[in-house]
């Protein structure tokens, strides 16, 4: 049995009843049906609790970061670790607008399936250098997000990539 979760979220999130998420699935396409036109990525945050907090002050979230990349259809899967407390998914495609979802886990919501429609960007360039390099660079110069080395890596070769596509428009 499938529901569709009420409130501060997107209508394309569905959940089935559960004691607790484990995982998230879905599928990336481009606003409109249809497969995307570029090779995406999904940066996935997942933010940790610290039982260490001040008199009248909010709770301090330890974030860890990792990369997920979609099958040829779109389609992914992302494990929801049950020690984190809330999750940040960040879907990335050349020439498509960031998008982002924030999930915090909740008791009876089960495992997730969220359907992404990413939007062709109007002004790519001016998005990729104010919102998007910006966005993925942190994840490269912070070590608090505990990003492995290949996948800094791999956003790096990415982000110069892009650079060097559109430099030469």
């Amino acid at each position: 049995m499938t529901f569709t979760l009420i409130g501060c979220y997107p209508e394309a999130l569905k959940y089935k009843v559960g004691v607790s998420t484990f995982h998230i699935k879905g599928s990336l396409i481009q606003k409109g049906g249809g497969f995307l036109k570029s090779d995406s990525f999904i940066v996935i945050t997942e933010y940790y609790s610290r039982f260490m907090q001040f008199e009248k002050e909010s709770p301090i979230y330890v974030p860890k970061a990792r990369l997920v990349f979609p099958n040829k259809k779109g389609d992914f899967h992302i494990n929801f670790d049950l020690k984190a407390t809330s999750i940040n998914l960040s879907f990335i495609a050349t020439g498509y607008k960031l998008h982002n979802f924030f999930f915090r886990r909740q008791i009876g919501v089960g495992n997730l399936k969220y359907n992404v429609e990413l939007i062709k960007s109007e002004s790519w360039k001016d998005e990729f250098f104010i919102q998007t390099r910006p966005y993925l660079e942190k994840f490269i110069l912070e070590q608090r997000y505990s990003m492995p080395d290949s996948q800094q890596l791999f956003i790096g070769n990415w982000l110069a990539e892009v650079k060097k596509n559109l430099a030469k428009k």
